[in-house]
């Protein structure tokens, strides 16, 4: 059954939606008709399922059917930090792959390195869209935080912190950390890597810099990978 994030609405009753991307995905997407379930949830762990009761070019009537838990979260609290990639696509695209391996919060900077993207509030409107979308695709109970910080390096307010270095031989394997440990930190440069300032900071601060062996992954496929290595162990 396809599933919808409403954050504000009263679920666990019946109920009818006229907002009008919810109305298409129903009626003109998913081609839906009357009697077929799908599911609602808000965040609070419970899966709401619902029949269709009525379609209209502007509403959507449901029928309240029962309830039940949904597929648990991670226990896990992993944060990405990540350096403004070059395109905005490369952001959506860690979006939506961090989403499905259980990242919690996403916290995007400008790195020495950074491409000068300007992130407008019509942006950030499309990201949270996207995070929503790929919440419901994954079964996510929650949508994960998303921020952009001003500050060169943002300082975790808690947790163990690591930054992926390709210098793999100054760093630690990805292997070797404890994974047990929570919250998880990690940051992941931009393109051009982190310059000789920013790595002397993470020095200061005690970060752990890591790597992933000789091979050096793409700034927007390294978080996939890192994210279910460590849900995994």
């Amino acid at each position: 059954m396809q599933r919808f994030f409403f954050s504000h609405l009263p679920l666990g009753k019946d109920i009818t939606i006229s907002e009008d991307s919810f109305v298409h995905q129903v009626s003109r997407v998913l081609r839906a008709t009357i009697g077929e379930n799908i599911i609602l949830f808000n965040g609070d762990g419970q899966e709401y399922i619902y029949t269709i009761r009525t379609i209209t070019k502007k509403e959507i009537g449901l029928s309240f059917q029962e309830s039940h838990q949904g597929i648990q979260d991670s226990t896990k609290i992993i944060r990405l930090y990540q350096a403004l990639p070059n395109k905005y696509e490369k952001i959506e695209y860690i979006l939506q792959k961090g989403i499905e391996v259980w990242v919690q919060e996403f916290i995007f900077f400008r790195s020495e390195r950074s491409q000068r993207l300007a992130i407008h509030s019509h942006k950030i409107e499309r990201f949270n869209e996207i995070a929503r979308e790929a919440t419901e695709q994954c079964f996510g109970n929650t949508v994960p935080a998303i921020l952009f910080s001003e500050e060169k390096i943002p300082t975790p307010k808690d947790g163990y912190s690591y930054v992926f270095h390709t210098k793999w031989e100054w760093s630690k394997h990805l292997r070797d950390i404890d994974t047990d440990k929570n919250p998880f930190n990690i940051f992941i440069g931009p393109e051009g890597g982190w310059s000789p300032w920013e790595i002397a900071i993470f020095k200061e601060q005690n970060v752990q810099l890591i790597h992933l062996w000789e091979r050096i992954l793409r700034t927007e496929t390294t978080w996939p990978v890192t994210a279910f290595f460590m849900i995994q162990r």
